[in-house]
């Protein structure tokens, strides 16, 4: 693994040349990861019919969201600079701040890629969210790797704006239920969610709906313990 800063600045548009710096930032654990999530958001965003540019973005997105996940502390803290007492108490919460700095400098052009990034620790921000920022939040979280969350998994194949209701609504309830203080981005996501219009919107293929009666099955199957806090 290299440190950040010792990677050539110079502005690139080759995927596969981000992706090797990807590789040479994280951890081999984590570089697996993020493969799982890119994967994941591209099957999300094709199954929710979107573009072929979104699905691409999409993938983008996962390949990049955790190129600072393994920077210290005072990396994190210099790169994103703390909007609350979580940020100071936990940097880690930084890391997707962090990554879009990061790649803002070295000249990444896309950003819808760069929103996703970026909310990939909170949820998509009330008031700029996107299709390819919800696939890969959802995607960060129920990947298979983790262990977890299948059930959002599979449910954001067939409906992608419930999946991510659901992945929301549970860490929030999990986070709440234990006393421990919620992000305030997450909690603006959370508040967004709960009112029309929806924050994510896109189309949807027709045969890909999900049944009334399957939200309501997959909603209530979810166990709020599987969203560990801050560790996306």
């Amino acid at each position: 693994m290299v440190s950040w800063f010792s990677v050539d600045p110079a502005p690139l548009h080759d995927l596969h040349i981000w992706q090797e710096r990807v590789r040479l930032m994280v951890k081999p654990r984590r570089y697996e990861h993020v493969l799982r999530v890119a994967e994941l958001a591209r099957q999300i965003a094709q199954a929710s019919g979107l573009s072929h540019e979104q699905v691409a973005q999409a993938y983008a997105a996962g390949i990049l969201h955790d190129i600072a996940r393994d920077l210290p502390d005072h990396e994190l803290l210099r790169l994103a600079p703390p909007e609350c007492d979580i940020d100071w108490a936990h940097p880690l919460a930084l890391h997707g701040r962090a990554a879009r700095t990061l790649l803002e400098r070295w000249g990444y052009p896309h950003t819808e890629v760069l929103d996703a990034v970026e909310d990939h620790t909170t949820g998509p921000r009330h008031g700029c969210a996107s299709v390819v920022a919800a696939c890969v939040y959802i995607a960060d979280v129920s990947e298979p790797g983790r262990g977890v969350n299948a059930d959002i998994r599979e449910l954001a194949l067939l409906d992608r704006d419930a999946a991510l209701r659901q992945a929301i609504n549970s860490k929030v309830t999990y986070l709440q239920g234990r006393g421990i203080q919620v992000h305030p981005r997450t909690l603006a996501t959370y508040h967004a969610l709960q009112h029309p219009p929806r924050l994510v919107l896109g189309p949807v293929r027709e045969e890909a709906k999900v049944r009334p009666e399957t939200q309501s099955q997959a909603r209530s199957s979810v166990r709020p313990e599987t969203h560990p806090e801050g560790r996306h």
